[in-house]
This record gives C-alpha cells, structure tokens and sequence, in this order.
C-alpha cells in the first residue's frame, strides 16, 4: 500500500519519470485484487512481494527497469500493450 501511494498520489507523475504511471498501474491492480476479490488475495500478496523485490533489484537501471515493467504489465498481469501507429 506504501508503495501504491508514493506512485499514484505522493509523487507527480509528470516528473519525467515514465516508470511511476506503469507502478500505479502494477500496484493498483495487485490491491485491486485483494479488495475486489478476495478469492485472489493469497495469489496477489505473492505477486506483490515478488514484485516489490524485484523491483528493488533494476530500480535505477533504466533497460533492466523498462524490461521489469513490460513483463509485470503485459505478461503477469495481461495488461495490453499498446499499439504503435505505423508510420
């Protein structure tokens, strides 16, 4: 829940830090599912500690955080990836 806050409310997310709106969105889904539901809350808690480990372990590496990311939104939590216009 800490974690949650600082990205969605303690922390602008127009600092130039594009990592923060994809955390909001990581965590606000993992606490979703806990109050949402509560069938998911063990799977979720889970996630939420592997997350935040790893998380730990790229924070600062910019490559290492972007891979982090992609693979937490689209492959674990089924996020759609966002289509590129073609140019």
């Amino acid at each position: 829940m800490e974690i949650l806050g600082l990205v969605s409310g303690g922390l602008p997310l127009d600092n130039g830090d594009e990592a923060l709106y994809s955390l909001a969105l990581i965590w606000g889904e993992l606490t979703d599912r806990v109050e949402l539901r509560p069938a998911e809350t063990d799977q979720a808690e889970t996630h939420m500690v592997t997350a935040a480990r790893e998380w730990l372990t790229v924070e600062g590496d910019r490559e290492a955080g972007a891979r982090y990311l992609d693979r937490r939104l689209h492959e674990i939590l089924g996020f759609e990836r966002p289509v590129l216009p073609q140019t």
